[in-house]
């Protein structure tokens, strides 16, 4: 009997055991923790009464002195254990395991909160005064930087705060920078994207001016819908800070001043030569130029001669032909393509830690001119593959949908960018740098294909470092997060208790009763 009942104390304790730990880390599944706290009780309850006799004896033995110091060194144990996670939280270290670091911020976003140099806060607008997902997002902004802080509100108790920062919708993050009294920006979008565009925006002290030349057919960067429009770059760059504008130099005497970049977006209509002029004068006084170019298409011609009599001044030479490479098709074998993937870079403050697919549909091929000028430097940032090359036969192109590299085409790798940089006073031209990227495609920014792979960033990173803000230049976060599984509290409960548990109780308490019955 006493063999027994010492095996019903064992069990006793494991299911007391097991009930405690449901209760306290997942107690929704009330069954679980009863059962196992009744039986537990119960069972030891029996050992107690059933060796009452034994107990005063067992507590001389040498055996019980060592069971009590091992019951102190576990004591101990945990006591180190709770400190240890108590230290821990005070002094943190996130270690992010996915594969896309999609629970870690990009590496503009880190920038960004790295050089705040006032404190910087969240406050978010949420019904109830909390939300999971803008709460975890807000603590990962503020891991990374001691002067980043939020504040979860409830607009319906805190109606002054609501009115105070002009906040109408729910769910809208306010982004106060320098205090009360500072700058701010709200944002209606929950994303780390649209946070680190808020910042941004928040921070600058003055913004910079882009203006986009219009008149001659060029991509409309008010067109938000359409396949050609450049709305989403628009968006994109009013998302970093700059101030985006359309620009009829047709009409004007000069470049205005204040402008810090002029985008010519594949002008189909030829810019007259007073324009010309005006970019030129533009540069040579330190300007800052985005040159887009579009093949020519026997159904569509296009005349870009003065454009490209204007870049190759200034050192580069924009081809009459079209990139084609040979794409790979399941069962079909080689094809040809005309949206070549680039992802081969320059070593280029452009393409610094560069290393995404960027695709340049309908590209021009580009060449840096063989006796630059004194002060000018070409760097070709972006090829395409060895399999491509530069087709000059655009009839049978297009009318035939053949092409094949002879004698007259350029065998890649082509060059589809080209980053210029002059230096005035070496130049003959007076003191400060002038800048122009140069993109053989013109499809590579509209709607349709921006956002394919990692083009967005090719091009803000283009205009951060023709405008100056070489800092900006990064990879963007992303929009796309890692999917979730979400439960309630009591579906967590009832899954940790019968999965984390039950299958471990179970394997214990069998283990036991063999061994039990092995020993004696």
């Amino acid at each position: 009997m006493r063999r027994s009942s010492a095996l019903y104390g064992i069990l006793g304790l494991v299911l007391f055991a097991f009930g405690l730990v449901d209760y306290f880390i997942a107690s929704g599944f009330r069954v679980f923790v009863f059962i196992n706290l009744i039986a537990g009780l119960f069972a030891i309850i029996l050992w107690i009464t059933s060796s009452r006799s034994a107990l005063s004896s067992i507590a001389g033995r040498r055996s019980t002195r060592h069971g009590a110091n091992a019951v102190i060194y576990s004591i101990a144990f945990i006591g180190l254990l709770i400190a240890i996670n108590y230290i821990s939280t005070l002094h943190h270290t996130r270690l992010d395991l996915t594969e896309e670091n999609v629970y870690s911020l990009s590496s503009q976003s880190i920038n960004v909160i790295k050089a705040l140099k006032k404190p910087l806060k969240f406050y978010g607008f949420f019904q109830g005064g909390d939300n999971g997902t803008a709460r975890s997002l807000y603590e990962t902004f503020a891991y990374y930087s001691p002067k980043v802080s939020f504040e979860m509100v409830d607009p319906d108790r805190h109606p002054e705060l609501a009115e105070r920062f002009k906040v109408s919708t729910m769910g809208t993050t306010r982004v106060q920078y320098g205090g009360d009294n500072g700058e701010g920006t709200n944002v209606a979008e929950l994303t780390e994207e649209a946070l680190t565009n808020a910042i941004i925006r928040a921070t600058k002290e003055t913004k910079k001016v882009i203006d986009f030349l219009d008149g001659h057919g060029e991509a409309d960067p008010d067109d938000a819908e359409g396949q050609t429009g450049f709305g989403a770059i628009k968006t994109a760059l009013e998302g970093e800070g700059y101030t985006v504008n359309k620009l009829v130099l047709a009409t004007m005497p000069k470049v205005p001043d204040g402008v810090n970049l002029i985008v010519a977006a594949g002008p189909i209509k030829p810019l007259g030569q007073h324009e010309l002029d005006a970019l030129n004068d533009y540069l040579k006084h330190g300007g800052r130029v985005v040159a887009m170019f579009r093949p020519q298409r026997p159904d569509s011609p296009i005349d870009e001669s003065g454009l490209i009599k204007l870049v190759d001044d200034w050192g580069v030479k924009v081809g009459n032909d079209i990139v084609v490479d040979q794409v790979v098709r399941l069962f079909e074998g080689p094809a040809l393509g005309l949206n070549p993937l680039v992802q081969t870079y320059a070593d280029h403050p452009i393409t610094k830690d560069f290393k995404q697919r960027t695709v340049f549909p309908m590209s021009r091929s580009l060449t840096a001119e063989a006796n630059l000028k004194p002060g000018l430097t070409v760097t070709p940032i972006a090829k395409t593959s060895d399999t491509s090359w530069a087709e000059t036969s655009l009839d049978m192109l297009f009318k035939q949908q053949k092409a094949q590299l002879d004698d007259k085409d350029t065998r890649g790798p082509i060059a589809v960018v080209e980053a210029v940089e002059g230096n005035l006073e070496a130049m003959g031209l007076g003191k400060g740098t002038a800048r122009m990227v140069v993109f053989g495609s013109t499809d590579f920014g509209n709607n349709q294909y921006v956002g394919n792979f990692f083009n967005r960033d090719f091009f803000v990173n283009s205009a951060d470092w023709l405008t100056g803000e070489e800092n900006s230049i990064s990879i963007r976060p992303r929009s796309i997060r890692a999917s979730r599984f979400r439960l309630t509290t009591d579906q967590f409960a009832i899954v940790f208790a019968l999965a984390v548990l039950l299958l471990p109780e179970l394997l214990l308490i069998a283990g036991i009763v063999v061994w039990w019955e092995r020993r004696n």
